[in-house]
Parts: structure tokens; sequence; C-alpha cells
């Protein structure tokens, strides 16, 4: 799971920058902003006025990302093999956004807007001049990914990355980047919602469990940028836009765009930054967990649920981990089991059995990014209590989540 194309009309926002027709034309210069003491900018509103010294402050930190991947083969039909020199897919050229974190050239992006790529530049606002840059590390199952560019210091604006949950809805949001391949895009609205992942499905959906919904406008070429709040702190990492023209048209802002939350991508940059590539599994591994393997009932046919009397709706414990918090909270995992058949003509295994998680902290589970939501906003040492159903009977079990290894 990750936020890209997990159903048709929510489209990861570079992915078709690269065939736009205005690729490669670029803004002319803008004059910078009055100084906050001069008249023209006494004139202008306090909101206004926010809005142009955070531009001002930080905008140089947002960069242009050129991707150019390389040539691949396509499949051959049998017979075909003489003609392979004709069947390969030319380089691709697309277009995003990043950002600037540090004076050491580092620069966060969606891994999406440099998936594949065989030559990447960055280009700084003012600056016709393209930089070679490299990817150092990536979380895919995050859509992040580092890249380091050799560029001189004066041209690195670090941007300060703030803290993501304390966001509250109806607050400013500013967007920066390089819609359609025009560089360096400023638009505001504010924080629409913090909401569950809409993009989410199937089991690594937790590890982007909420995303931040906004209203500023952003389209295809913003993947990448920042997000920010009126202290011109980025609070996440535009992604994805909902759009209402899905498959059957180019993607088009709608007033409904995600971001990434910081706070997500900030647990991983130690990991980005010492050249890892953090798959999925790496990822539940590092995080506090509570060492069980779920199913949610959502799965299970309604006969099937109806004649073992289980809850209409939770989280079927199938595993309990030895030695893990669940196995010390007394948790118990299924011991019978029926075979479901799945659309796809294989077979699901689901437990009949087994505790059936309904509740943590309060949140109805249905699914496992919600209790994936509540784990990870734990703070280390501290319980989550669940609310587990257990043949027939309603109780409750206090489990302290921990990083197991």
């Amino acid at each position: 799971m990750n936020l890209r194309a997990s159903f048709a009309s929510f489209l990861a926002l570079s992915l078709l920058a690269g065939g736009v027709l205005w690729w490669g034309v670029s803004q002319s210069q803008a004059p910078r902003p009055a100084p906050p003491s001069s008249p023209e900018a006494q004139a202008l509103l306090d909101y206004e006025r926010n809005t142009v010294e955070i531009v001002d402050r930080y905008g140089d930190g947002v960069v242009y990302v050129a991707v150019t991947t390389a040539p691949r083969a396509l499949p051959l039909p049998p017979g075909f093999e003489p003609f392979a020199p004709f069947f390969q897919m030319p380089p691709q050229q697309g277009t995003g956004s990043g950002f600037v974190i540090d004076k050491e050239g580092y620069i966060l992006t969606n891994y999406h807007v440099v998936e594949g790529a065989a030559q990447i530049t960055v280009k700084f606002h003012n600056d016709p001049k393209e930089y070679r840059a490299k990817v150092v590390g990536a979380a895919p199952p995050l859509d992040v990914a580092l890249l380091k560019v050799e560029a001189p210091k004066e041209k690195l604006v670090p941007l300060v990355l703030g803290d993501s949950d304390r966001i509250k809805v109806g607050q400013k949001a500013i967007a920066m980047g390089n819609p359609f391949g025009l560089e360096f895009t400023v638009t505001q609205g504010i924080v629409s919602a913090i909401r569950e992942n809409p993009g989410a499905v199937g089991d690594e959906s937790g590890l982007v469990p909420q995303v931040i919904q906004t209203d500023a406008a952003i389209n295809p070429g913003n993947s990448g940028g920042p997000l920010l709040n009126s202290r011109g702190e980025v609070i996440g990492i535009n992604t994805a836009i909902f759009t209402p023209t899905g498959q059957f048209g180019a993607a088009q802002f709608a007033g409904v765009g995600f971001a990434l939350p910081i706070n997500l991508v900030k647990q991983v940059l130690p990991d980005l930054k010492a050249g890892k590539t953090l798959t999925a599994g790496e990822l539940v591994r590092n995080r506090p967990r509570l060492g069980v393997s779920l199913l949610p009932l959502s799965a299970y046919p309604d006969r099937l649920r109806q004649q073992n009397r289980l809850p209409e709706a939770g989280l079927m414990v199938m595993q309990v981990e030895p030695n893990s918090p669940a196995a010390r909270a007394g948790l118990r995992a299924a011991t019978r089991y029926a075979y479901v058949q799945l659309p796809t003509g294989e077979r699901l295994q689901v437990g009949l059995d087994g505790d059936v998680l309904l509740e943590a902290d309060g949140v109805p589970l249905s699914s496992i990014a919600q209790l994936r939501q509540v784990l990870y906003a734990k703070k280390p040492g501290e319980a989550v209590e669940l609310k587990v159903w257990r043949q027939g009977r309603t109780l409750t079990v206090r489990v302290v989540p921990q990083v197991i290894r």
C-alpha cells in the first residue's frame, strides 16, 4: 500500500507530468517581495503579509525535479526474438517537486517522482542551471525518497520540518511546487481534514494510516513539494489528489489534495540518510506493535460469520508471537479455521475461534490501518486499551506496544 493509484480517481501528482504540453516552460523571474517595513508591505493584510514573508524566506528551498528514465525492453511475442531491438520503450521524462532539508544537500520528495530514474536533475528558484542529484535512500511503501544534490551551499535554503501531530483542521496551508512544469508556484488554502488514508488497500495500508487533506491547489508536478503552516514549517509532503476525471482524463485539481504527514517522514529520515531502501516489512519491524497477525472480519462471508457467532466487525487474531506484548497480555489466537474462496480463485484461511479486537482506545476497528493509527500515536511505554470479543464475552485488555526485532 501507498498513496499511489489505489483507486481510479486517486492519482499521484506527478505521474502525468512527463508528457504535459508545457514541459520545460518556466516562469519569468518574479520581483522580490517588498521589505516588511516598506509602504508596499504595510498595505498588505496580515494574512497576505504572512504568506509573502514565508515565500520570501523559504521559497528558494523548493526545487524543480526533472527525471529521465532508462529505456525498457517490452515483452516479446513468441517468434519475435530477432526483432528485440524494436521492442523497446524509449526514455521517459517527468517532473515533480522537492525541498531542501539541510545544508548538506539533502532533498525530500516522493518516491513516485524518481522511481525508475536513470538521471535526476534539480533546479533552484531563480537559477536556470541544472544540478545533478541522486537517490540516497527511499521508503517506497510510504512514497518517500531522499535525494542528495551537489550544489553550492549558498543555493541550499533548508526548510524547517514542523510537527504534523499538532495540526488543526481549519488552519492555513501553503503549497509550493511546480505544477505542470511551471516552475515555482505557490498556492494556499486550509487544512480541510486529517483523515484515514483513502488510498489504503491491503495489509500495508496501516503504514500511512493518516493523510492531510487540503484545498490548497495542487496538480500533477506538485508531487514531493512541501505543505507549510503559517510559521513556514513543513507539515506535509504534497503527494496525491482526488480528481473527478479519474482514469478517463488528465488529473486536475478539484479542491481535494493529500499530503503525507511530515512526522511520518521524520521517523524514517535517519535510515534514508544511511542509504537504506525500506520495505514494508522493515517499516513494520521498526515500529511499536502488539505481535499479532490479524484478519478483518470484513473478509468473512456473512453466513460463515453468523454460523460461528462472530461480531459484525473487528479484527480476528490469527497468530500471537511468543514473548510479544500480546502474548504477555493474554490475547488468544485462533485454533479452528475455515477456507474462503476469493474472486481471484485463491483460498484464504480464516480463523473461527480467536480473540476479535473490537476497539483500540475507544476507536472502532474494521481495518488494520485503524489499529496502526492508534498504535503509532503512542509514546514509548504507553499502553493501548483494547476492547476484545472472546467466545461471546467482551473484555478489556491493556497492552504496551513495543518494537519487536
